[in-house]
């Protein structure tokens, strides 16, 4: 008798097939679960979608520009204030636990612009002229994002100082929303509790507006930009009350730690997270149109419709 010449699978040889045997029962019970399960087949491939645009670089490309765009306009903002009433030594604690950011952000800007108080004038325009220039490469990255999620023909902006607008009026309402909820909350717990869970309202719609002003199919209603607009409320919500309770102490102690570096990377980390929920708004409003058109087109014809189409006999 002649020994078996195949050797028995060592231990990592099994591992590796188990592993394997795993995954694969994974993606049948997961292709199972979309044939079954509306909701998991629109997630599935919205994250597939996601995946084939490589939305985790576009989060990226947005968490940079909205970071860009966020330093010049609060050093505008608070020299517009300085102007008008002042800042004294409480005033940037204020303001970050009235926006729920982190006060050591809100005083490195009012810093500066206290050291440049003999320079007010040329500082003013040079502060709107980087929100006017940042606040355009913003709407251009959004805009393209959007073509992208929808599969639109790649093509340029137009009026970008309208965007560069658009972009600041978005801006400032979503502070004005944010400020409002925390002195709701501050007045009342109560109320302050109702207001935040209230707060998805405001963010969603204005991401609803942006979303319609940004590329999509035309021929989709408005109220197919509905899903990815509150996506985006409720992860703004969320994304606020983690820089209350979480990001705003975590921020204190890294600009202690390691500086202004620590500062400025637990504020990328924040923005992009809040990127990626920009882009799984508009992939969820592509994925739900396509779905819905797909539906439309396969639906078999009306009564009335079949009957004309019959011929006469």
């Amino acid at each position: 008798m002649t020994a078996d010449p195949t050797p028995a699978p060592g231990r990592i040889e099994r591992a590796r097939r188990a592993v394997g045997h795993t995954v694969e029962r994974g993606i049948a019970a997961a292709e199972a679960a979309r044939r079954r399960s509306t909701l998991v087949d629109v997630a599935w491939t919205t994250s597939e979608r996601d995946r084939q645009t490589v939305g985790s670089v576009l989060a990226g490309a947005v968490a940079f520009r909205l970071f860009v765009y966020l330093l010049p306009l609060f050093l505008a903002l608070l020299t517009l204030l300085g102007l008008v009433v002042g800042l004294d030594e409480t005033a940037p604690t204020d303001v970050g636990d009235g926006m729920g950011m982190s006060s050591y952000v809100v005083q490195s800007v009012a810093d500066a612009s206290r050291q440049a108080q003999r320079s007010l004038w040329f500082l003013i325009p040079l502060a709107t002229w980087a929100v006017y220039s940042a606040g355009g490469a913003a709407a251009r990255v959004l805009y393209a994002i959007h073509n992208v999620a929808w599969g639109l023909p790649r093509t340029r902006m137009r009026r970008t100082p309208v965007a560069a607008g658009i972009t600041f009026l978005v801006a400032v309402g979503a502070m004005v929303a944010v400020a409002l909820m925390q002195w709701l909350r501050a007045e009342s717990p109560g109320i302050g509790i109702v207001a935040a869970l209230v707060g998805i309202v405001p963010f969603a719609a204005l991401w609803l507006g942006v979303s319609w002003l940004l590329p999509h199919d035309r021929a989709a209603p408005w109220t197919a930009l509905v899903p990815g607009a509150l996506l985006v409320g409720v992860g703004a919500w969320l994304a606020h009350l983690f820089s209350v309770y979480v990001l705003a102490s975590r921020v204190d102690k890294a600009s202690t730690m390691y500086g202004s570096l620590g500062t400025a990377a637990a504020l990328l980390a924040w923005l992009y997270l809040f990127g990626r929920v920009m882009v799984a708004g508009a992939m969820l409003n592509a994925t739900l149109w396509e779905r819905r058109s797909r539906d439309r087109t396969d639906a078999p014809p009306e009564a009335g419709e079949r009957r004309r189409a019959s011929p006469a006999g």
